[in-house]
């Protein structure tokens, strides 16, 4: 089998652009994250303090994996802040009570899963690692989504 690096070039474009359209949004997710666990309040601190940077951290390695893919396939990447911000859904300044990140780091984990399921349907037959790279970023918002239910109780 050849390498997956060596696919057509009009394959190899349309999975970096796939690619391209999740990338910011895991930025944004990783960003919004350390907002959330910087300015958490209430008697969930802790919980969501600890899971927060752990949202944070795992959303900046699966943005690392996917814009690795794309340029591995020989595009260049954007998640420059003009990017990212343009992707962002907004997340609140200051403090937040826990319910109330809970609630936003859910809306935008919901937001980023759905820009990476409908790139995953987009790359089902396109290219396999890319697809399989998206597979584990929708496989860890779920987990992330899950954790953060149990703490809304």
């Amino acid at each position: 089998m050849p390498s997956t690096l060596e696919a057509a070039p009009d394959t190899a474009a349309f999975t970096a652009a796939a690619l391209q359209r999740v990338l910011p949004e895991l930025v944004a997710l990783s960003l919004d994250a350390k907002q959330a666990h910087w300015n958490v309040t209430g008697a969930r601190f802790l919980a969501l303090h600890e899971l927060t940077d752990r949202i944070a951290a795992d959303a900046r390695a699966f943005a690392d994996r996917v814009a690795e893919r794309a340029v591995a396939l020989g595009f260049a990447v954007d998640a420059r802040a003009r990017t990212v911000a343009a992707s962002d859904g907004q997340f609140p300044a200051g403090r937040l009570g826990d319910r109330e990140a809970i609630a936003e780091l859910t809306a935008v984990i919901d937001r980023v899963a759905a820009a990476t399921n409908a790139a995953l349907d987009d790359l089902t037959n396109a290219d396999p690692v890319a697809h399989d790279a998206l597979v584990a970023v929708v496989e860890g918002l779920d987990k992330y989504r899950w954790m953060l239910a149990a703490q809304a109780g």
